[in-house]
């Protein structure tokens, strides 16, 4: 059994979806105290601040929290993919993630059950195909 068949894939509610949700908010509320800001208005600085430090708290209790389920799992996926893209602008980290929610989202509507004929063999030749159990080529 794989370790993603460990997670259940039950419609129930899984923590992560609250996770997710809070941090977008404080995310939110960090970037609207950023709006029009005036860095010399000591009482916007202090908000500003204050939404910042919630924004970062909602972040790491979110990289603390386990999904339950195959879905959050997939929206963990998905929401982490997103913080790449728009933190890490030149990196390939995002799309990473996304191809692994792709794959996640066919493990909730098929199963996958990762053979050994899947998976190329960590040192193959390139030019060489992995023969399959009968001798033949894939």
């Amino acid at each position: 059994m794989t370790a993603l068949h460990r997670i259940a894939q039950a419609d129930t509610e899984d923590p992560v979806f609250a996770a997710i949700v809070a941090a977008d908010k404080a995310q939110r509320a960090h970037l609207a105290a950023l709006d029009g800001l005036d860095e010399d208005d000591d009482a916007q600085m202090r908000r500003a601040n204050i939404a910042a430090d919630a924004e970062t708290k909602a972040f790491e209790r979110l990289t603390q929290t386990m999904p339950t389920t195959l879905s959050g799992l997939r929206a963990l996926v998905e929401r982490y993919a997103v913080e790449a893209e728009e933190t890490e602008r030149w990196s390939a980290g995002g799309s990473y993630l996304r191809h692994i929610a792709r794959v996640l989202a066919c493990e909730s509507e098929c199963p996958f059950w990762p053979l050994e004929r899947q998976f190329l063999e960590a040192h193959q030749d390139v030019v060489r195909l992995i023969p399959d159990r009968v001798g033949g080529p894939l």
